[in-house]
């Protein structure tokens, strides 16, 4: 199945979800889903694949120039001038020089010529380098939905996060809710102040303003991963997964980095240039031709070539040709010098680039470590937290327990909650880092389908 005819598959698959589900349109994503779907929709990766489509094309045009070159040619001049050539008058019986015409008026030659490449190493090195460059295009679109995965995984989970965080303030509202009522009769019956309900009332505002503001940013981000996923901007898009569900023990073994694949773009471009500076070396080399022509020629003085007689006749040879490169003014030298300081740059880059990565990794697995005792110590907070606002909330109603006590206790609670929320996310993108830097966020990708 061609990669058109399954992206035209999952587009009708989800307008029909699209339709099915009526006004609001809701689209239902796993974070596997989303990543499929992206790697078949994303207009860069679809870019890509049509990159190394050009890439292949380019192979095959490379190959091409050593097959033999064939051309059918008609060629007729017309000289209203006819050339003149200098001979002994001696061959004319006459003194001196005499100017004598070389040719006719009407000059018509019509035929075939044919030519190959025997021995020429250039062109060999030019089919080396469109392979490599091949490999390099499969490895850049390798690249691109790495980055669109990369993406995915990221966005889905800060919007994750993001309704984690709305669900728990969500409920410090409705205990804000519940708490506003119990003042309020408890301001009927005389042993509560005006006072504790304006209080309240502004920290239910406060509340409704934070939530509003991560709605609008949570809204964001989906939009944001709509585009990337190439939905309608006015579908509705539903996350299935949760954080917890991506907490998967990652692996702490060291990474081989020569196997992630900006380092492998490295290689093939350091083994392109390598086949650069290999090619123009065998400029230096002499290159064989084989050539052949057959064709015909009239020369007439009147324009008589269809009057019924031969008027052309047939011309044709075979040949061979060396060429034998001498001297070009340094210029071959001086490539081949460009060629070498390219490659040592590639070089320190693709070191530096390997350092890079390790401090990327060491920096995600200490993230990791840090994020999992944070969960340990939030969960543990959370329980303490629960328990100390519904002791709080109790004694309050006895009276025995000021409001800003119980504020306290409510905040406390609802900053535990959403450092839980805030450790969750950290422990999950430093696995995704890990996984990215491992090589293995593709591979776990494609494993999934």
């Amino acid at each position: 199945m061609t990669t058109l005819i399954r992206s035209l598959i999952i587009n009708v698959l989800l307008a029909v979800a699209l339709t099915a589900t009526g006004q609001d349109r809701v689209v239902k994503l796993s974070l596997d889903e989303a990543c499929r779907l992206a790697i078949d929709s994303n207009l860069k990766i679809i870019n890509a694949r049509i990159e190394t489509q050009k890439i292949h094309f380019q192979e095959a045009e490379a190959k091409s120039k050593l097959y033999p070159t064939v051309d059918g040619y008609s060629d007729f001049s017309y000289y209203y001038a006819i050339p003149r050539m200098m001979m002994p008058g001696e061959f004319f019986g006459q003194e001196g020089e005499i100017s004598v015409e070389i040719g006719t008026k009407f000059d018509w030659s019509t035929g075939i010529k044919a030519s190959m490449s025997l021995v020429d190493l250039t062109k060999l090195s030019a089919i080396r380098l469109a392979k490599s460059m091949k490999q390099m295009g499969h490895l850049s679109l390798e690249q691109k939905k790495e980055e669109i995965i990369y993406q995915i995984h990221q966005l889905y989970y800060l919007s994750q996060s993001t309704s984690e965080q709305i669900n728990y303030l969500n409920k410090n509202l409705i205990n804000t809710y519940r708490l506003l009522a119990i003042i309020d009769e408890q301001i009927k019956n005389g042993v509560a102040r005006k006072i504790d309900y304006a209080n309240m009332l502004v920290n239910k505002n406060n509340l409704l303003t934070r939530i509003d503001n991560c709605k609008k940013i949570k809204e964001q981000q989906d939009n944001t991963l709509k585009y990337i996923l190439g939905l309608d901007q006015e579908s509705q898009i539903e996350l299935t997964d949760s954080l917890t569900d991506q907490a998967d023990a990652p692996e702490v073994t060291r990474p081989n980095l020569s196997l992630h694949t900006d380092i492998r773009l490295f290689d093939v471009e350091l083994r392109n240039i390598q086949i650069k500076k290999e090619t123009v070396a065998r400029e230096y080399l002499p290159s064989l031709a084989a050539s052949s022509q057959f064709y015909y020629q009239g020369q007439q003085n009147e324009f008589n070539f269809f009057d019924g007689r031969d008027r052309l006749f047939h011309v044709g040879y075979v040949g061979v040709s060396l060429n034998v490169p001498l001297f070009h003014g340094f210029e071959r030298q001086s490539r081949i010098r460009q060629n070498r300081t390219e490659i040592e740059q590639l070089q320190n880059s693709r070191q530096d680039a390997i350092n890079n990565l390790d401090k990327e990794y060491k920096n995600a697995l200490a993230e990791y470590s840090n994020s999992l005792r944070a969960i340990h110590r939030q969960q543990e907070n959370i329980r303490v937290a629960e328990e100390n606002y519904n002791t709080s909330l109790e004694q309050y109603r006895q009276q025995v327990l000021l409001l800003s006590e119980l504020i306290l206790a409510e905040n406390a609670l609802t900053e535990a909650r959403l450092s839980y929320v805030e450790a969750l996310l950290q422990m999950n993108n430093s696995m995704l880092d890990m996984k990215r830097i491992n090589g293995k966020l593709i591979i776990n990708q494609q494993n999934k389908k």
